[in-house]
């Protein structure tokens, strides 16, 4: 995934009509074919607060079924602490139309701000409608700046959860009474062991975590390992700052929870397949691996989104990557890509070719695919800050759920 292709990448107006009530239509927001109704979550995201208020985890967003069609909407889930805040970034929006509305419901009567402006929020679906002069925007030239928060007024003291479905916006007049035919849950949940392919042959490993002797946790990977687009909302976390809250380094903070002496190493290359890793890994991975060292393979979005590999060349690809980490150490975990691209639709293939592989090679893996796609491509983008990339909630989950492969204490998402 290059920069190239996605930092300029702000919401737009999706140009396919949604709900036509008499002449008021209802457009969803999005950024060219991304729009919030079939990728429900990209380019809205959790603003976290600074890199203080990160950790523990106080903001959390899922795909639910919960919604008012049949559709996904997203639930926000806030932890006493959490500033309750989630960013939508935007570019341009339709003249002439009458405003922004989404439907929403939540746990507890609340107020929810767009900007500066409140609305009430009860614990049935609402509809709320914000017109462009209320919100100090031209009807006929509306902008709500590049990025606008939603935002639960109060603080957040208790358990809060917020669902909202149905951003966008109204045109030329908002939509008095629409039809709506709500849905209700439950919603799947996954477990770390179903993503965990042969966890038992990172004994060692997890032996030398349980005796609390030291290893390097050495991650080797295209962009979501070097952190791209990661701070996606979370503006205030810069620079070096932003590293601790990778996937890797998140993976060694929570295994040295649990009793270990883990040192995390990440080296990542923005654009990147395996095939172009192998150019690089003898220099960067294998000359710093020893034998009691762990190294974790994440490629596959590039590989399989724009250099357009099978899932077939993909596995041989990571399987020369694995021959060369062979040499110095067989502590070795695969992941399997972020979705993206022609990802979603082959998720069952790149299931499949992990467990190959795995097979194959006699390494572990852990199904990050599956993790995301498990419930269908509508699903799948929750944990991420655009197409490839997850942001740090979506880091800081991952591993989470990857953490059991060594500790054994399961997790599920979404909890």
């Amino acid at each position: 995934m290059s920069f190239s292709s996605v930092a300029s990448a702000f919401f737009a107006v999706a140009i396919v009509p949604a709900l036509i009530a008499g002449e008021a239509t209802f457009i969803p927001l999005g950024y060219q074919e991304h729009d919030l109704e079939r990728h429900t979550g990209l380019w809205l995201r959790p603003d976290l607060g600074g890199a203080d208020r990160v950790l523990p985890l106080t903001t959390r967003i899922w795909a639910t079924r919960e919604s008012v069609t049949d559709g996904v909407a997203l639930k926000c889930a806030f932890a006493p602490g959490s500033n309750g805040r989630i960013q939508i970034e935007n570019e341009s929006l339709p003249a002439g139309s009458a405003g922004f509305t989404l439907y929403v419901k939540a746990s507890r009567p609340l107020a929810l701000a767009l900007g500066q402006v409140a609305k009430p929020v009860g614990t049935e679906w609402s509809k709320l409608d914000w017109a462009w002069a209320e919100l100090g925007a031209d009807p006929a030239a509306p902008t709500l700046g590049w990025q606008v928060a939603l935002t639960v007024q109060g603080g957040i003291s208790e358990p809060t959860w917020l669902i909202v479905d149905r951003i966008g916006v109204e045109t030329p007049a908002f939509i008095a009474a629409p039809t709506i035919t709500p849905q209700a849950g439950p919603d799947e949940t996954i477990s770390a062991t179903d993503i965990i392919v042969g966890g038992e042959r990172l004994a060692k490993s997890a032996a030398r975590l349980t005796a609390k002797q030291p290893f390097k946790l050495i991650a080797f990977g295209d962009s979501v390992t070097a952190g791209a687009q990661a701070a996606r909302s979370s503006w205030s976390i810069t620079g070096e700052a932003q590293r601790q809250f990778l996937w890797f380094s998140q993976l060694a903070r929570l295994w040295n929870d649990a009793g270990g002496l883990v040192e995390a190493i990440g080296v990542g290359h923005g654009g990147w397949t395996a095939r172009q890793a192998a150019s690089t890994i003898d220099a960067e991975i294998v000359a710093i691996a020893g034998p009691d060292d762990l190294v974790v393979l994440e490629f596959g979005a590039n590989d399989l989104g724009w250099d357009a590999a099978t899932p077939d060349r993909w596995r041989a690809d990571m399987g020369a990557l694995i021959q060369r980490v062979k040499t110095r150490t067989d502590q070795i975990l695969v992941l399997s890509p972020t979705p993206g691209g022609a990802i979603p639709a082959q998720a069952d293939a790149i299931s499949a070719a992990l467990r190959t592989l795995c097979d194959e090679h006699g390494v572990a893996g852990v199904d990050i695919t599956r993790l995301n796609c498990y419930r269908g491509t509508a699903s799948c983008w929750a944990m991420m800050a655009n197409e490839y990339h997850p942001d740090f909630m979506g880091h800081i989950i991952m591993a989470e759920m990857i953490a059991p492969v060594l500790t054994g204490a399961d997790r599920r998402y979404p909890e």
